[in-house]
């Protein structure tokens, strides 16, 4: 019969704290901007939610700012007009003190489309001004528990809010939802049949299988950016260790093999050569990079308590988090120079963090006094912004790459 605690699927969560170390303060630059939308016209209903939905995303990147005309780098301009059951769209991005168009384009689409259209809007945007891919229209799954609700279950939502859908019901504690690197499918672990093993959800058409039930625990699955391989944790010969599955033959490598250590949270990095995990095997939980054929795990994060949850991202960077100063905090590691920098606020916990597609935001979970929801962060540093306004506690949170 298989057996597993929470304490260690929690992995190291009851380590004494460590000393702090010398952490290198990094901030990449960006590109601010500021819009003025007085010149745009949407009157009630579908053409009213498109205005409401554009302006709010437009909004969400810390780079970007709304503005008065007098001072606004952007005008937004153009119109949102019902049309029977379409509505009629035309949107015009002018810099100020020009009158060529920066970005326009014209739309006619079913009214129930508007927020779909607003964020695909925001996006081509944004990729325009800063040449990063927008974030506005990538869902990010996570795991809720809507108020008054003992289950927890799996949940698809955009990040202005909108679009909130249940995935799962299956009555038990789920765990590590990771997007696969095709967008098409999730991998999680649940405890549906009394035991924590790993699934994958097809999202189109919606259809689930199990992909590792062994002896013990099973946690952690990440898809390689191939689509062949799954990065797992298994306990099945004793203690928690890191192992590489081929999902097509079942052919199984195990990667570790430490004295009295758990692992746990693996992610590929972006060329798939390389495996980021956490052990616990010196003392406390830090950050070890392995080949993805096996060899010597290499340790990189030095300092803090606890470092746990690293998300590898196609930057090249690693975030992660790090209990500092008795909060858990969100940092990015260049995993090759070990530079190190911290970017969410301390004014609560921000814990399990995720790359958003530009590769300069992320979304993770803010915890205070027991309540938990998402909150937007940035590279540099420069605040927290609330995603999520749905009474619940949401947390564990993967942006769709």
């Amino acid at each position: 019969m298989k057996s597993i605690s929470l304490l260690l699927l929690s992995l190291v969560l009851s380590f004494p704290a460590f000393p702090q170390g010398s952490v290198s303060i990094v901030k990449p630059g960006s590109m601010d901007s500021s819009f003025d939308f007085s010149g745009f016209s949407a009157s009630g209903g579908a053409p009213a939610e498109f205005f409401n939905s554009l302006r709010k995303n437009l909004s969400l990147p810390v780079m970007f700012k709304e503005a008065p005309p007098s001072s606004a780098d952007f005008r937004v301009l153009g119109s949102a007009v019902l049309n029977g059951g379409k509505v009629d769209v035309t949107v015009q991005l002018v810099g100020r003190g020009q009158s060529q168009s920066r970005y326009g384009k014209r739309f006619s689409i079913d009214a129930r489309q508007v927020g779909s259209l607003a964020r695909k809007v925001s996006d081509e945007i944004y990729q325009d001004l800063t040449k990063r891919p927008g974030f506005a229209s990538k869902p990010i799954v996570l795991v809720g528990q809507r108020q008054g609700d003992v289950a927890k279950d799996l949940y698809i939502v955009y990040p202005d809010g909108g679009g909130m859908m249940q995935l799962t019901r299956d009555r038990a504690a789920v765990l590590s939802p990771q997007w696969a690197p095709d967008g098409a499918s999730i991998t999680y672990t649940s405890f549906r049949n009394g035991f924590p093993d790993i699934y994958q959800q097809q999202l189109s058409p919606a259809k689930r299988r199990k992909i590792s039930s062994a002896s013990g625990m099973n946690s952690g699955g990440s898809i390689s950016p191939d689509g062949r391989k799954i990065a797992l944790i298994l306990s099945k010969d004793g203690k928690p260790e890191l192992y590489v599955k081929n999902l097509s033959t079942g052919g199984m490598l195990r990667m570790t093999n430490t004295p009295m250590s758990a692992k746990s949270s693996p992610s590929w990095s972006p060329d798939g050569r390389q495996i980021v995990f956490v052990s616990g095997h010196q003392g406390i939980p830090n950050l070890y990079v392995i080949s993805a054929n096996g060899g010597q795990p290499k340790r990189i994060t030095r300092g803090g308590g606890q470092n746990l949850s690293p998300k590898w991202g196609k930057n090249g960077l690693i975030v992660y988090t790090s209990r500092r100063s008795g909060l858990f905090q969100t940092a990015i590691i260049d995993p090759n120079s070990g530079k190190t920098y911290f970017v969410s606020p301390q004014d609560a916990d921000y814990e399990d963090p995720s790359w958003a597609a530009d590769g300069y935001h992320l979304v993770a979970s803010r915890t205070i006094r027991g309540q938990s929801s998402l909150y937007l962060l940035d590279m540099q540093g420069k605040g927290a912004k609330s995603l999520l306004q749905v009474q619940g506690n949401w947390y564990m949170p993967h942006w769709r790459p």
